[in-house]
């Protein structure tokens, strides 16, 4: 009975300390810089979590089944807030620009700090740069390849596919998507709390953009998107947010 006591004080004592890691981040401030993000985060990961980052290779963090969903749990509490957060502005000054590179440059960066390694920004920036270019290379190879396509270059230059209009920029984006949308629907998207919400279009609207302004398939507008971001689904979520502020006024 006694070692059953034990057990059960064990456990909840477990679940007590699950509970204060779960609230001790959100606790905190926000970080402002990475500096900030390192020193909390060594506050208040795990043993665990601390050594699965260290000896992961620093390429793959972010695909470990521990963090491909952006389970860490600073992206929702440094990242997804109300509002711009300050680290928000940290990054997008370094031109970092997209939260899933935010997280990247997080973690990897803490992986580095563990591993006593340098902490490069702009190389990580770099990187990020140059998968984009990969991508795009390798979507004008599969292109090029296809014999249902127009040629290559003329796909980045017209302005209609398949008799749909092709933006040529985010703001001939939302010039257009407020023809298309009905007025219902642009109160919907204008009276979500944040641009963040607009990821809750992401597989309607957001599809649509994707599958009919050539993001998958090649258009002038995709070749204008790939300078901030290296797939479809990232390019549909930038032209979504950019319409919420567009409808906003911001």
């Amino acid at each position: 009975m006694k070692a059953k006591t034990i057990i059960i004080f064990l456990l909840s004592f477990h679940s007590l300390l699950s509970s204060a890691y779960e609230k001790k981040l959100a606790g905190y401030p926000i970080p402002r810089n990475i500096k900030g993000c390192i020193k909390l985060l060594d506050k208040t990961m795990s043993a665990d979590e601390k050594e699965l980052i260290r000896t992961l290779p620093e390429d793959s963090i972010s695909e470990h089944e521990k963090f491909r969903n952006k389970d860490a749990d600073f992206y929702e509490t440094w990242l997804m807030t109300d509002s711009t957060s300050p680290l928000e502005k940290y990054f997008v000054k370094k031109e970092i620009y997209k939260y899933y590179q935010m997280y990247e440059t997080i973690l990897v960066s803490y992986h580095r700090y563990l591993n006593h390694q340098k902490i490069d920004l702009k190389e990580q920036k770099e990187k990020y740069a140059e998968r984009r270019r990969a991508a795009a290379e390798k979507q004008n190879t599969q292109f090029a390849k296809s014999p249902n396509n127009i040629y290559q270059d003329e796909i980045y230059t017209i302005d209609t596919i398949d008799c749909v209009y092709i933006p040529m920029d985010l703001d001939d984006c939302c010039v257009q998507l407020d023809q298309l949308l009905s007025e219902e629907d642009k109160e919907f998207i204008k009276n979500l709390p944040d641009k963040k919400e607009t990821i809750k279009l992401h597989m309607s609207l957001g599809m649509w953009i994707r599958n009919n302004w050539g993001l998958w398939g090649g258009s002038r507008l995709q070749k204008y998107l790939f300078d901030i971001s290296d797939h479809p689904d990232g390019m549909s979520s930038i032209i979504l947010e950019h319409y919420y502020d567009w409808l906003n006024k911001k």
